[in-house]
């Protein structure tokens, strides 16, 4: 197993940041078409991507402001990541400055695809970190893309 961890600076309040990460009329502006999200523990995370993959799984832990877990995982069975089968841990420390670190850390993923989820967390989480400081995140360059399959992970 290999993690993904992310690191990044956003000129927002932690709150703000929070709320793109948990409220799903948010969520959709950065990173889905559609989210359903029940921010408490046990509650749905669920969102589907423009080319149709579903990301599903369950909330863990959240501290307003602070901190999001929630379980993860693919609906398409081939790619071998099913849904709740990972945990993504999310920490906002505010900063002196009254912007926010962001610390993403992504756990349970095999070295092809944490490489994958690397490179796709990297692409969201600046387009998250566009509209927290009230820029639009503009066209989704992923948005057709989809997530690999084991066996095109290898193949790259």
């Amino acid at each position: 197993m290999k993690l993904v961890v992310q690191e990044l600076v956003i000129a927002a309040p932690a709150e703000v940041v929070y709320e793109l990460l948990t409220d799903p009329a948010e969520f959709v502006k950065w990173m889905a078409e559609e989210a359903a999200l029940d921010a408490r523990p046990g509650g749905i995370v669920r969102w589907t991507h423009a080319n149709g993959d579903v990301c599903s799984g369950t909330y863990v832990e959240l501290v307003p402001g602070r901190r999001v877990v929630f379980t993860y995982g693919w609906e398409r069975a081939e790619v071998e990541i099913p849904p709740g089968s990972t945990t993504v841990e999310i920490d906002l420390t505010p900063t002196a400055d009254g912007g926010t670190l962001l610390k993403l850390v992504h756990r349970g993923l095999t070295a092809p695809a944490a490489d994958a989820h690397d490179g796709g967390w990297r692409h969201y989480l600046d387009r998250l970190r566009r509209l927290a400081v009230g820029g639009p995140p503009g066209p989704d360059p992923f948005a057709s893309r989809r997530v690999p399959t084991p066996a095109e992970s290898t193949q790259r």
